[in-house]
């Protein structure tokens, strides 16, 4: 099995199981989570799926076998960690005023913000039902993980939202931010099959780290995109748009520290009107100028490698091995634009 279907059989998975989950859900919160999860359009008609990548169910399975399980033993903590992942999409694009993602209007947009949260509250709780009730003697273990991702991903959250209205923020906060609202998630992704079959401690220690890392690199990734990004890897926002939201991300710390730019940097963000498309370029120039892109593109490369050395660490199949480095590549910013 090649790179490209390991995504694709961990899709195949998940997908029925959080099919036979959204069930319990009302006809009207389905609806909203049906279009943002790209099954249906606006008007409830099915449409050709094309949700996310399932990088995160991928991570659960294969962290089921790393643990000593079968792929399909980790399905309840696959469920849960997709769900998770939603629920953050629908909440964030609410508060950070994301207009598009995956190359459509999100769901705010289109049902308004009140449903949206009411769908994201929803796949919050049906995550925890979901562990709850799967048969696994450590679903309570795997519970208390979700449970603390959740509360790390908001303490996150509500850090990323104070940045938006100060420009004191350190890099040191940004990272805090990113290891809280990124990075968790992705260490229950990597963690929970392991720890749903019963692995080793020391097994579960060397996926949360794999985790931790790859987290923070996908997150520098990101931070990377939401400046210099164009719009087919961004889902269809504009470019700049983290520099139009005055977001507090990894790059943009970087530059504020800097004597020469940041200055000029900082202005330009204090500015009460949305910035123009002028003033985006020229501060993407200047957070450039500043270090930031070479210093994020440098942390998210780093974090890959100790990533990659933490699963070093496991005795593991082949396959399963290079899965895991294959889904580890995906954080190198090679890519961005």
């Amino acid at each position: 099995m090649d790179f490209p279907e390991v995504l694709t059989e961990a899709r195949a998975l998940v997908t029925p199981a959080m099919d036979a989950a959204l069930v319990r859900l009302s006809p009207e919160i389905r609806r909203v989570i049906d279009y943002h999860m790209g099954w249906r359009d606006a008007e409830g008609r099915p449409v050709q799926r094309r949700g996310s990548k399932s990088v995160r169910p991928a991570l659960a399975f294969l962290s089921a076998r790393a643990g000593g399980g079968a792929a399909g033993d980790a399905t309840a903590g696959a469920v849960t960690v997709e769900f998770l992942n939603n629920w953050a999409f629908l909440i964030d694009d609410v508060m950070d005023r994301d207009r598009y993602r995956r190359h459509r209007e999100t769901a705010w947009v289109v049902f308004g913000e009140g449903q949206a949260i009411c769908a994201g509250t929803a796949l919050l709780t049906l995550a925890e039902q979901v562990l709850l009730e799967c048969d696994s003697p450590h679903r309570l273990a795997a519970l208390r993980l979700t449970l603390d991702t959740s509360a790390m991903m908001l303490a996150g959250q509500t850090l990323d939202m104070t940045f938006e209205q100060r420009l004191d923020f350190t890099v040191d906060e940004s990272m805090t931010m990113t290891r809280s609202k990124t990075a968790s998630l992705m260490r229950c992704a990597t963690s929970i099959g392991a720890i749903l079959v019963g692995a080793p401690e020391d097994v579960v220690d060397a996926l949360e780290e794999f985790g931790q890392c790859l987290g923070v690199a996908f997150q520098a990734r990101d931070d990377m995109l939401g400046i210099w990004g164009i719009s087919d890897q961004t889902g269809g926002r504009p470019p700049g748009f983290d520099l139009k939201a005055r977001k507090g991300t990894l790059p943009i710390a970087v530059a504020l520290r800097d004597e020469r730019c940041g200055s000029e940097l900082r202005d330009l963000l204090s500015a009460h009107q949305e910035l123009p498309d002028a003033d985006v370029a020229r501060a993407a120039d200047l957070v450039a100028a500043a270090g930031g892109r070479e210093w994020t593109d440098d942390l998210a490369r780093r974090m890959v490698m100790q990533a990659t050395k933490a699963i070093d660490r496991l005795d593991l199949a082949d396959d399963v091995r290079g899965h895991f480095e294959h889904l580890a590549a995906m954080g190198l910013p090679d890519d961005v634009a």
